[in-house]
This record gives structure tokens, sequence and C-alpha cells, in this order.
């Protein structure tokens, strides 16, 4: 279920609705998780281009295991009643990084009606413990098409 005042939709898979403001010209929000090792990843929509794109990151939070961090395979995927289909992918194989690492999509036009988009990507971290999980966050963006 999405409620609209303006182009852009934000909800949360089986949770609430959030609706991002219009005056926004790159809506984007960051969902994390992790203490040592942060792991977020979000959709940003450019409203001006009116394109969305996936972005992931990975952060070796200090006081933390000192580990170094990757992030690969990010992928935009477009949802529709529980249904995902890969519309935009980044390998983004550059190696390790002592403190973040971060990877996006390259753009897409939004305009699929009854459609959201989400995100998916790897985490990788070495260090203390070691350790490797995909991961996509339990929300999704999307666009009324005029």
């Amino acid at each position: 279920m999405f409620r609209t005042t303006g182009a852009l939709v934000v909800a949360a898979l089986g949770a609430s609705i959030l609706i991002t403001p219009s005056s926004a010209s790159a809506a984007s929000d960051w969902k994390c998780y992790g203490t040592q090792v942060k792991r977020c990843a979000t959709v940003v929509w450019d409203q001006t281009a009116d394109t969305f794109r996936a972005r992931a990151k990975i952060t070796d939070v200090a006081g933390g295991g000192s580990y170094q961090v990757k992030v690969t395979n990010v992928k935009l995927l477009r949802t529709n009643k529980g249904d995902y289909v890969t519309v935009r992918s980044a390998k983004d194989y550059d190696g390790w990084h002592d403190t973040e690492d971060s990877a996006a999509t390259v753009t897409v036009d939004p305009c699929f009606p009854g459609q959201s988009y989400t995100v998916v990507a790897t985490f990788s971290w070495k260090g203390a413990s070691s350790g490797e999980k995909t991961w996509r966050p339990n929300w999704a963006i999307g666009n009324v098409c005029d």
C-alpha cells in the first residue's frame, strides 16, 4: 500500500509508510546495522534527473576490532508484490580497504507504475574475526509516474 503527496513514496516493507518531501534534490535514507563493522545501504532518488540508483557502504567503526572491509555486488532491485528483478548492478571488486568501502550502481529511469526499488549488497570484513553477509534493508522506495 502506498500513499502519495508528490512523486516519491518511501515504504517500509510490512511496516510503516514514510513520504519523502518533494523538495529534496537527491533523497536517500541510509539503513544500517552492525556495531564494530557498520553495513549500510540505500536507494538514492535524484529528483532533478528523475532517476534511482543503489548505494552501499561498509565502515570499520572506531574503537572496534580494526577490520579491513569491502562491499561488492550492489544491486538495484525493482519489486512488485514480493517479486524482485535486478535492474542495475555493480560488481565493485576493488579489494579490501582499511576503514571504509562504498559502491553504487548506475542510474535508472524509475517510471514503472506500481513498482518500487530496494537495494541488496554483499558486505565482507576480516580482522579479529571474518565474515560476509548479503543484506537487503526491509524497505523500498517508489515513484508515481506522471
